[in-house]
């Protein structure tokens, strides 16, 4: 072989070498790529666990009536009122208890709980404006809905679906009151109304 076929025979080898380390860092590479890919799958998994975790929450006390109730001072007028809790469909009594006329439901387990209120708000009058509100131990705590009219209305009615979340030492308990600038009710069609408490879990 000559020296012309020497030089070419070590330029293939070269890029023989080359070629093999080219590969092995490709291949290298691509798994280091997809071994980033396997742990960041990994860290989004913990995180949607965490989070399921985290808003897991247990029914407690579901009620499908609801009605206006005027018996307790100073929620004893047609403007200011609480709302009575009837038509028990679900009553854990491990996290709820009910009295006060079914109006008051105390939260018997410490931490928070979600409470989901549908329901329908008849009398409607113009140029009025309308709150209901949770009250935790006698005190406003949150509001579920606060609806101001016009002048003018189409309707006599507004519909609330609304929730929040609450947090109870083990004792406290909540009423819902309905407060006014004027009369308004809830109607006793069962279909719009309806109350239900949930307890979070950690």
């Amino acid at each position: 072989m000559g020296r012309g076929g020497t030089v070419l025979g070590i330029i293939g080898i070269i890029i023989a070498a080359g070629a093999i380390g080219f590969t092995f860092i490709a291949w290298n590479g691509q798994n280091t790529i997809n071994s980033d890919l396997d742990d960041l799958t990994d860290e989004v998994n913990d995180l949607e666990s965490h989070f399921s975790n985290l808003t897991r929450t247990i029914v407690v006390g579901i009620w499908e009536t609801l009605s206006d109730n005027l018996d307790f001072v100073p929620y004893n007028s047609q403007n200011n009122w609480l709302l009575e809790f009837g038509d028990n469909r679900l009553n854990n009594t491990d996290y709820i208890s009910v009295s006060n006329n079914n109006t008051r439901i105390t939260l018997l387990k410490s931490g928070w709980y979600r409470i989901h209120i549908s329901v329908l708000l008849a009398g409607i009058s113009p140029s009025s404006a309308y709150r209901v509100r949770i009250l935790k131990d006698g005190v406003i705590e949150s509001y579920f809905d606060f609806y101001q009219t016009a002048v003018t209305i189409d309707s006599n009615y507004h519909y609330i679906d609304s929730s929040l979340f609450i947090y109870s030492n083990g004792t406290n308990y909540i009423e819902i009151n309905g407060e006014s600038t004027d009369d308004f009710l809830v109607p006793a069609n069962d279909l719009y109304n309806r109350l239900m408490i949930e307890f979070v879990t950690i």
